[in-house]
């Protein structure tokens, strides 16, 4: 069987999610037609031993860390496209297979399927935050990222590793013009979000100071235009801020949709928050340390 697209996984202590991510994989293709490689880094739970029960080639790394389990999964992979995909995200191997054909066609280098946003079971605050996020040009306009890119050969060959910083979302989105990237009609794949605005917030804070960092590296734009992002599934990373002359992304989306008002202050307070302790983060030197959210990773989670 011709593999037709790899799919690398990143996976610290995933054993509550593993499986169900794996299980979607398989929906859809036949055996072989995936290669499915997943790193597990510094992981102390079973992890790997569920992910290889599941059919999948298991490579592990003993210290955590995701910038290494990228490289070291592009090192074991075999085939193109290749799939970034986060453990916690769910997402049809037939969907990965419909958005590969749009990369072998070409033009676009990178492409991801439709995000949609599980919110059943969440909080009003949280509901209300995704209500906005969901209308920003980020994941409007050929959204990849929030947890899923593909990428070309021609389009992994735009850079030579992983950088070591938090934001490989943020790091994949700028290495292509937005004529290059592509959203898949007819795909999608599914974001567990956190369940509680706190929960919420610490997931923003790694987003905001990962962001923060892919510019002080020189591989962001120093100035985000308005309403754009590089996140994974926390959120807009410019959330209040525009070019001068310019609304903030959020509050054109809400002029545009007067309904969602009643979303705006979940969202501002939520961003602002998350913003404020995203740069005592990084004023204080703590981007080694790694917010987790425990609220979604819950197997069976609602849809």
């Amino acid at each position: 069987m011709t593999v037709l697209a790899s799919v690398v996984i990143p996976a610290h202590n995933e054993e509550t999610v593993i499986g169900r991510c794996l299980e979607r994989l398989a929906d859809g293709v036949r055996p072989g037609e995936i290669d499915i490689v997943v790193v597990c880094n510094g992981c102390t739970d079973r992890t790997a031993e569920l992910a290889r029960a599941a059919g999948a080639r298991v490579v592990e790394a003993p210290r955590p860390g995701k910038a290494g389990a990228l490289n070291l999964g592009d090192d074991t992979a075999t085939g193109f496209p290749r799939f970034y995909v986060d453990a916690d995200i769910e997402v049809r191997g037939g969907d990965l297979l419909r958005v590969a054909e749009v990369l072998r066609a070409g033009p676009a280098l990178a492409a991801a399927p439709r995000i949609r946003v599980a919110t059943a079971g969440v909080s009003r605050a949280v509901r209300d935050y995704y209500r906005i996020w969901l209308k920003l040009p980020y994941t409007r306009d050929n959204h990849v990222g929030s947890g899923v890119v593909g990428v070309s050969e021609r389009g992994r060959a735009r850079f030579d590793r992983f950088p070591e910083a938090i934001a490989d979302d943020f790091f994949l989105y700028h290495r292509f013009t937005a004529d290059e990237r592509r959203t898949v009609s007819g795909t999608e794949f599914l974001v567990h979000p956190a369940r509680t605005a706190r929960d919420l917030v610490l997931r923003k804070i790694r987003v905001y100071a990962g962001n923060i960092e892919m510019r002080r590296l020189g591989l962001a734009p120093a100035t985000p235009a308005a309403g754009t992002a590089g996140s994974s599934t926390a959120g807009s990373s410019t959330a209040g801020v525009a070019r001068p002359g310019r609304l903030p992304g959020w509050l054109a989306v809400v002029r545009a949709e007067p309904a969602l008002v009643t979303a705006v202050p979940a969202y501002v307070a939520i961003s602002a928050v998350a913003q404020l302790l995203a740069r005592r983060k990084v004023r204080r030197g703590q981007l080694g340390t790694w917010e987790r959210d425990a609220s979604s990773r819950v197997n069976g989670a609602a849809a």
